[in-house]
């Protein structure tokens, strides 16, 4: 985005015929896109429907946000049509879209100069920010249990890279202070188990040994803060899977999917959480935070501590933290319209919000809320000190 000199875009839909297609066409052209094309799909019998947005937008937070915006607008009028949102749409410098805008299709409504309405409100002020504190801290001198490890056939399961065989070297490799602990954990898994966010049939069975790795009471705060990170956002990849594939389901007259081993690594994790929280009081804050941000995503395990997050919420009242504490207390108490004002609240004013999360359809309230406290959970976490 460097050097950009300001932001402008396409949004593409797939939608199940030509009919549907001039519909949809003729309906984002009518809500003022530029420039509207449509065609026959390469890849099934459908038709790509894609609304040029020539902007131009700032290119800054505010610039992104109303491109982003513009897009949630185009987003619901493509539902109308049984349109679904699709990749094949950009975003770039006005410059870039002028080259690759098309001269031909076999629907092509141009509007010149036409822009789509803004929304009247595109951020709102965020609370402040707040380093969590990670002390104080309490470390044994212990050996780490990690029993049955090479009982896992892990040659015969695959991460990101091919054969998992490398997977309980790198756990090992966890234990041992003298290692580089963020570059192995980075190549466990940002390279191998969570690549991009993907599960994997050796993601599920790696994540108890992250239990084992911090119940032990042998790492210090901020390894055990990076291990509950890890477990939450593999939690959080089966939410996020099926708001992404909502859109389509409903083109397919099926019920949103999750993506492949995402169900069996939310189980996992969801198995580790009664051992996790039971450490509530030899956790510092940002621990405990994390703790409560689990508990959000596994409410019926929620009832232990729910007194507890509560208090800590309050404690950081006005602040970032506090805000993502408090969609934690409302979704471990089930309460799904406090959890929906306080998701969308938070994506007015975290511009890396997953905005599009919060519309998808046949999705559940706390699962589209909990893609936002995931998302926003970490932010704050990897300010923690």
């Amino acid at each position: 985005m460097t050097g950009w000199s300001a932001v402008a875009g396409s949004h593409a839909f797939a939608v199940p015929d030509e009919k549907r297609a001039r519909a949809l066409a003729e309906a984002l052209a009518a809500h003022g896109f530029a420039l509207v094309t449509g065609n026959p799909s390469r890849l099934d019998h459908g038709w790509m429907v894609v609304a040029y947005d020539e902007g131009p937008y700032p290119a800054d937070a505010v610039g992104h946000r109303a491109f982003e915006m513009v897009g949630r607008q185009a987003v619901v009028l493509a539902r109308q049509h049984l349109g679904s949102h699709s990749p094949g749409g950009i975003r770039g410098n006005t410059k870039t879209l002028a080259k690759l805008r098309p001269t031909s299709a076999a629907i092509f409504l141009n509007n010149p100069g036409a822009r789509p309405p803004l929304p009247a409100v595109l951020f709102v002020d965020a609370p402040p920010p707040l380093s969590l504190e990670l002390s104080p801290d309490h470390v044994e001198d212990v050996a780490i249990d990690l029993s049955g490890l090479d009982e896992i056939p892990w040659a015969d399961l695959d991460h990101a890279f091919g054969k998992a065989d490398d997977v309980p070297v790198l756990i090992r490799l966890l234990t041992d202070p003298r290692q580089d602990w963020a570059k192995i954990l980075d190549e466990l898994f940002g390279d191998n188990l969570l690549h991009q966010g993907t599960c994997y049939s050796a993601t599920a069975p790696a994540l108890p040994f992250l239990t084992r790795l911090i119940t032990s009471g042998a790492l210090p705060s901020k390894r055990r803060l990076d291990l509950y990170c890890q477990l939450l956002w593999a939690a959080g990849q089966g939410g996020h899977s099926l708001t992404w594939d909502a859109d389509l389901a409903v083109v397919q007259g099926r019920p949103p999917a999750p993506a492949k081993w995402t169900q069996e690594v939310h189980a996992t994790v969801g198995e580790q959480v009664p051992a996790l929280l039971a450490r509530w009081d030899v956790e510092p804050p940002a621990n405990q935070a994390a703790l409560a941000f689990l508990a959000g995503l596994y409410p019926h395990h929620a009832a232990s501590v729910i007194d507890q997050i509560a208090s800590l919420a309050e404690r950081f009242e006005g602040t970032q933290p506090g805000v993502y504490l408090d969609l934690a207390v409302a979704l471990a108490r089930a309460d799904d319209n406090r959890a929906l004002a306080i998701a969308s609240d938070i994506a007015m004013w975290h511009d890396d919000a997953d905005l599009a999360c919060l519309d998808s359809p046949a999705v559940s309230t706390a699962v589209k809320a909990g893609c936002i406290l995931v998302d926003g959970a970490l932010h704050v976490l990897s300010d923690a000190g």
